[in-house]
């Protein structure tokens, strides 16, 4: 069994370096404020580096690791890492970033160009290693060119990062040799920037999975620091769909989530591993970052906040997430407290795995298969974890969503669903044959009304395409119902559904044999 590690740490890492990680705390309701901070998670994965878990009596510990042949790795019964793809660049073919790439509303493509990477070398980096599976372990992503494909900020650069969990269980006491690591999660982002100037550090690793980063001045928003860069987020050129493909050694199976819109994937087997192409448009997320007086606070909400529970707070705000129960429970009793409204928002192009359970259903289905199953993405604050409920009495696929009625602006907000799922994975839940599959998407609202929604639905290379728009938030519940035309029973032949009989017929010395249903002999014929 593999080394859960990476469930139980999380490291939050906010634009512009290091915040502190929420701790789970009871609630303090003498406190004359609260604060609710829920944002779209732009975290970048930690540097290049790996860690040994290792027991220290009935201590588990994380120790920091110079390479994985060293005495603190060969100690360990289990190696994690983490890592950010390099471009296929000789002598790296596999393993790595191979397209970065634009198309503008012409269907005209730019082909993006590596530049360099975005932070200087650090001795915990490490070499390819095609016998372990282990890509080259360099930098926290790059900096790519797309000519001609200027954002706000007036270049044409990219901060592009495909980041790897990886991990090796192995025997405590031996140095690994042709053991292979596993990636048990990725994640993707594109993000324009421009370079500011000023003392900014990189992140550095250290034992127990921690990360630091020395302070630094100027603006607290950077996409990554490194080597005295700090790389703003600028915003997206209008009307361009963005597109990486990625060449693995292995097979990244499960769903994906993400913020983008109308994401187009390609997945292609190549012997055990595989290629990923996925293109989408950048999509706008709404952030709620709000501050209330606790007078405020009703006694529903008292009650929900009360008791034994505790919950994921940092410097005095609460910070459930964008995904999962306790984010829209959260959201829920935030909303009216904040006059159902947006503080901000932000465009942005990123997709990862998806954590969430996943009911019976698709688990019997999923397990048939090593590839990509399906991406779910919406503009919603906050939505369901994990994949689609498939609701058996519905016969439907539903996702939660729950957001602001309005945009930091005033205005009426707007949703986005998209959903891209393996035709072979819908087959096999919904017992369907091989021929078309139609699907009709509706959109719920909490109070039961329908939505007006825009709907798209295709199905192409093997995927179903699903993209729902325009609809206002309201609580509402996403319903996707596929369905399939009958097969048409093949026509039965009358052989073997009703007995034929032979008689024979005499006229003199004329003979006739008559053949059929109920046959007859013909007239002046007499049967014998």
């Amino acid at each position: 069994m593999k080394l859960g590690f990476f469930a139980t740490f999380v490291v939050w890492f906010l634009i512009g370096g290091v915040v502190n990680a929420p701790a789970a705390t009871k609630v303090d309701l003498s406190k004359s404020t609260l604060g609710i901070n829920i944002a779209e998670n732009r975290s970048i994965a930690p540097p290049p580096a790996f860690f040994g878990t290792q027991r220290n009596g009935t201590e588990v510990v994380h120790l920091l690791c110079g390479s994985i042949f060293d005495e603190t790795c060969s100690a360990a019964y289990a190696i994690s890492g983490w890592n950010h793809l390099s471009p296929c660049i000789e002598p790296i073919t596999t393993n790595c970033i191979s397209s970065m790439y634009a198309i503008d509303s012409s269907d005209n493509r730019v082909e993006g160009r590596f530049v360099k990477f975005v932070t200087t070398k650090s001795k915990y980096e490490y070499p390819a290693s095609d016998v372990n599976n282990l890509p080259q372990g360099r930098s926290q992503g790059g900096i790519w060119e797309l000519p001609g494909v200027t954002h706000s900020g007036g270049n044409d650069q990219y901060y592009v990062s495909t980041n790897l969990q990886l991990g090796i269980n192995k025997v405590s006491g031996k140095k690994i040799t042709t053991e292979k690591f596993y990636f048990s999660s990725f994640g993707a982002t594109i993000s324009p920037v421009k370079e500011i100037l000023g003392n900014y550090n990189q992140i550095e690793p250290s034992d127990g999975f921690a990360f630091g980063i020395p302070k630094s001045d100027g603006p607290n928003s950077c996409v990554m620091t490194g080597g005295g860069v700090c790389y703003l987020p600028q915003e997206f050129p209008k009307e361009y769909r963005f597109g990486l493909k990625v060449l693995l050694a292995t097979k990244i199976k499960g769903w994906f989530h993400g913020r983008v819109f109308q994401p187009v994937v390609e997945v292609k087997s190549e012997g055990l591993g595989q290629t990923i192409t996925l293109e989408a448009s950048p999509l706008q997320i709404p952030t709620l970052y709000e501050r209330v007086n606790t007078s405020e606070i009703g006694s529903d909400f008292r009650t929900f906040l009360s008791g034994e529970r505790s919950f994921a707070v940092s410097d005095s705000y609460f910070m459930p997430g964008n995904s999962g129960k306790e984010a829209l429970d959260m959201a829920g009793y935030w909303l009216p407290l904040v006059k159902d409204k947006a503080s901000t928002s932000e465009m942005v192009w990123s997709v990862r795995t998806l954590s969430g359970e996943q009911d019976s259903d698709y688990s019997r289905c999923l397990n048939n298969t090593n590839e990509l199953t399906g991406i779910v993405t919406t503009n919603s604050l906050v939505y369901s974890a994990g994949p689609p409920t498939y609701n058996k009495a519905e016969g439907s696929l539903d996702y939660k969503l729950l957001s602001p009625h309005f945009s930091a602006t005033g205005e009426v907000a707007t949703g986005t669903y998209d959903l891209v799922l393996s035709s072979d994975v819908a087959r096999c839940i919904y017992g369907f044959s091989k021929a078309p599959i139609q699907a009709v998407i509706s959109v719920v609202g909490g109070d039961g009304e329908n939505k007006v929604a825009t709907t798209l639905v295709r199905e192409k290379n093997n995927w179903i395409m699903l993209s729902a728009k325009g609809f206002t938030f309201s609580s509402p519940t996403v319903r996707v119902k596929l369905s399939q035309n009958a097969a048409v029973a093949p026509a039965v032949s009358s052989k073997n559904s009703v007995k034929k009989t032979t008689i024979t017929c005499a006229k003199g010395k004329k003979v006739q044999r008559i053949y059929g249903v109920k046959p007859k002999c013909p007239t002046g014929y007499k049967k014998r």
